[in-house]
């Protein structure tokens, strides 16, 4: 059965912003769930809501929202699909009453977007923990 590649954003110094990110998460469940989210849509044949939506505004048409919660908290990863079961992963924040967390996570996501369009940036694959 084939399964969804993950590739994450990486900053021209290097960067990689889904780990980076995910270090930030709280120990303990937020990370457990988060490993849990990935690894079930890695898996998953096709996505759909409410795992996945598009965002709204012309900005940022092409680019989705991977969402789940974790202790009461809505958690999302900002990215796109680039190809048949592949989908790369801009950012990662939270989404509470209709603000994300960074309060600049849409157009971090657009920026990156058009960096790794324009050669200034590149991706890798994010590789999912095993137990």
């Amino acid at each position: 059965m084939p399964r969804w590649k993950l590739l994450q954003y990486v900053s021209g110094n290097g960067r990689r912003s889904i780990e980076d990110w995910q270090k930030k998460l709280p120990l303990g469940k937020a990370r457990a769930d988060f490993d849990t989210f990935l690894k079930l849509m890695a898996k998953s044949q096709k996505w759909e809501p409410p795992d996945i939506k598009a965002l709204q505004g012309a900005r940022y048409k092409g680019l989705t929202e991977l969402r789940w919660k974790s202790g009461g908290v809505p958690y999302r990863i900002l990215g796109y699909q680039t190809g048949l079961m592949e989908y790369l992963m801009l950012v990662g924040c939270t989404h509470d009453k209709k603000k994300y967390k960074p309060p600049d996570a849409l157009e971090t996501a657009r920026r990156r977007r058009d960096e790794i369009n324009k050669g200034k940036a590149s991706t890798c694959e994010f590789k999912l923990t095993t137990n």
